[in-house]
């Protein structure tokens, strides 16, 4: 397989022998398109039709979700359901974070790394009469934010700016945060794709992870007291996941607890607790790694509770 040696040591940390040959495959076939109905402009029951004729299928664990076969988007985004906004392509993994952050309505909420705003408009759908804050680092992908949003029908606020400094200077605001951070996108790695490898390297991670601490620190501090966060990569990497993880625990010793996921996905494994001779807390593998596969994305997702101290 034309991928990276130095990474393909971090596969065999990560997949399980009995899962290897499953998850080689998943790097070779094509994915299936997730689609997720957006229930801001239709219901599941007025949309399910021209999903079930473009050979779609409902997913199991979202009831918004559907899973449509490979090379069919083009199809999809011809229909009046996709013109009117009641439909947006999601990858199946990408909406387990917005299930796993759980947003209530009413409350606010704040997504982090928001662009190009797939989650977010997921998460508008969740908190009706709820305060949704959409926030990005990049001006241009902020343009495309706002019209990601607005064809979904979603009222938010759009912020520009540093995320890792967003917390210090919004203090315990939030009920909810989703931090889905920019990442090595490891789990999206696949054979026909070369540019999803080609810029991969040891040093590249090493510095994402760095600022993954400190997006994650900076959504801890935004978040109230009681409050619950969701962390969330694309990527395999302990050192991007668990590793970031450690740091926070370490940084908020008694502030913040891991809690296990409220919904049960397909295949997800355990974080791991202890890589390349480090130890971790054990509350660690609480947090959940989801593996490439016939219709998922690598992905890892780790629910954490701000405790009131």
């Amino acid at each position: 397989m034309p991928f990276p040696a130095l990474w393909l040591e971090t596969v065999d940390a990560v997949v399980p022998a009995d899962r290897r040959a499953a998850f080689d495959q998943a790097l070779r076939q094509p994915r299936p398109t997730g689609v997720r109905v957006n229930t801001l402009r239709a219901t599941v029951d007025e949309v399910s039709g021209v999903l079930e004729g473009l050979g779609g299928r409902p997913v199991p664990w979202c009831d918004v979700a559907w899973s449509l076969p490979p090379g069919v988007a083009r199809a999809l985004q011809q229909t009046d359901a996709w013109q009117r906004g009641a439909l947006h392509i999601q990858s199946l993994s990408s909406t387990a974070a917005t299930l796993a952050l759980d947003p209530r309505p009413g409350e606010s909420v704040l997504d982090l790394c928001a662009a190009p705003g797939s989650k977010a408009s997921h998460i508008a759908a969740c908190i009706d009469g709820g305060h949704l804050v959409a926030n990005d680092l990049s001006r241009s992908r902020g343009f495309k934010l706002r019209a990601v949003l607005e064809r979904l029908g979603v009222q938010a606020e759009v912020w520009t700016g540093a995320g890792e400094r967003l917390g210090r200077r919004n203090p315990e605001r939030f009920d909810r945060v989703l931090a889905d951070v920019p990442c090595s996108g490891e789990g999206r790695f696949h054979v026909d794709d070369p540019a999803s490898f080609a810029g991969w390297t040891p040093r590249k991670v090493k510095g994402l992870a760095s600022l993954q601490k400190a997006l994650l620190h900076s959504a801890i501090d935004a978040l109230r007291p009681g409050g619950v966060l969701l962390y969330s990569t694309c990527t395999l990497s302990p050192a991007e996941n668990e590793g970031v993880l450690a740091r926070a625990l370490k940084r908020y010793p008694g502030r913040i607890a891991l809690e296990d996921l409220p919904i049960d996905l397909p295949g997800a494994l355990p974080a791991l607790t202890s890589w390349r001779g480090k130890d971790w807390p054990e509350e660690i593998g609480r947090a959940r790694r989801l593996l490439p596969g016939p219709e998922l994305d690598g992905f890892f997702l780790a629910r954490i509770r701000k405790l009131a101290v």
